[in-house]
């Protein structure tokens, strides 16, 4: 824009000076030198007073234009630096997103590394038979421990009959013990999964069966005590996914254990089976409260009573006593006037005397 505006100016002075040339060379056959001379020094000034209003007009547009120009780019800069920060606080928060979203993906990817290890640790455990008993009943006694006050369960307790189940739990108001076995057969299961043809599948099946049914056999067999050990007894799993497998594939010996008294649990449905004896537990307790109460309420009762009867001796023994008052004032009155009347015939002169001083 600067450039169009400055070459137009330059040719439009380069019009005005052929102009006045031309008009000079025109003028120039007719007139003297000396006027020649003065009509050029004449247009001279004219030109240069041509040429300074040009020029001021020149210099006045270029300012403007250059405030006008300045302005623009300052609005410019400013939108330029506001989109800037904009950018660069979206830039920083997109970062801080990604970086959030890199940790939890790192450390789910840590999580899913440790509990690969868990996995092949569990993997060995569950491969050794001791080592799986021991398992299950760690598992259980973690629940127990965590959801019971200690004096409520024992683990390891020995029976009257001298077997000694992996868990007790003592119930309120009741002799009578809930006992929790944990030594559940899970090879078979091991087998079942592992197996890749049908034949395989049904031979880990069939051991199943005959092992959990001997399982069942056996726990019945040790810890129904009638008067001792309450039923149902407690069977535990210590995998929900065996536990699954059990209810949708055995319900055969489901059957079988309810029939013999067992309840068959898994961690999550123990933890709700304690829970169930938790609120057992708080209502027993309540009970218990509310006899204590109940007999301190018929104490006072029976407190109220006899101070009731205290209070009747008492209003008696006040009426005797009012009687009593009443008759000593009736006798101090009677003495009273009794005692005026003396006065008066102590005061009053004997006829007697009163004659035998007159003779005197």
């Amino acid at each position: 824009m600067t450039e169009i505006i400055i070459i137009t100016l330059l040719l439009l002075t380069i019009f005005l000076i052929v102009l006045y040339v031309m008009l000079f060379q025109t003028k120039r056959s007719h007139i003297s030198p000396e006027a020649e001379i003065s009509e050029l020094i004449k247009q001279n000034n004219e030109l240069d007073l041509k040429i300074r209003t040009l020029t001021d007009l020149f210099n006045g547009n270029h300012d403007r234009l250059n405030s006008s120009i300045n302005e623009v780019k300052d609005k410019i800069n400013e939108k330029v630096q506001e989109e800037l920060k904009q950018s660069r606080e979206k830039t920083h928060e997109d970062l801080t997103k990604l970086s959030e979203r890199l940790a939890v993906i790192d450390n789910a990817q840590k999580n899913i590394t440790d509990l690969s290890n868990n996995v092949i640790d569990l993997q060995g455990i569950l491969s050794n038979k001791q080592q799986r008993g021991a398992f299950g009943q760690a598992r259980m006694e973690s629940i127990i421990a965590d959801s019971l006050p200690s004096a409520l369960y024992s683990f390891q307790y020995t029976l009257s009959n001298s077997k000694r189940p992996d868990c007790i739990i003592r119930m309120p108001n009741s002799d009578e013990l809930v006992v929790i076995d944990s030594k559940f057969p899970l090879e078979s299961f091991d087998e079942l999964r592992s197996s890749k043809t049908t034949e395989d599948k049904k031979k880990a099946s069939a051991k199943i069966k005959v092992d959990v049914s001997k399982h069942v056999n056996d726990i019945a067999e040790k810890y129904r005590i009638p008067g001792e050990v309450r039923e149902p007894l407690i069977m535990f799993i210590p995998s929900e996914s065996v536990y699954a497998d059990l209810y949708e594939s055995f319900g055969d010996l489901i059957q079988k254990s309810y029939r013999s008294g067992i309840t068959i649990v898994s961690p999550n449905t123990l933890m709700l089976t304690v829970q169930t004896l938790q609120t057992l537990i708080r209502d027993a307790q309540m009970q218990k409260q509310l006899g204590i109460i109940k007999t301190e309420v018929g104490n006072v009762l029976i407190d109220i009573e006899r101070l009731n009867s205290r209070v009747q001796d008492l209003q008696k023994h006040f009426n005797l006593a009012s009687q009593d008052i009443e008759k000593i004032t009736v006798s101090s009155k009677k003495i009273a006037t009794s005692g005026r009347k003396l006065n008066v015939l102590e005061q009053t002169p004997d006829p007697k005397r009163i004659f035998n001083e007159s003779n005197d």
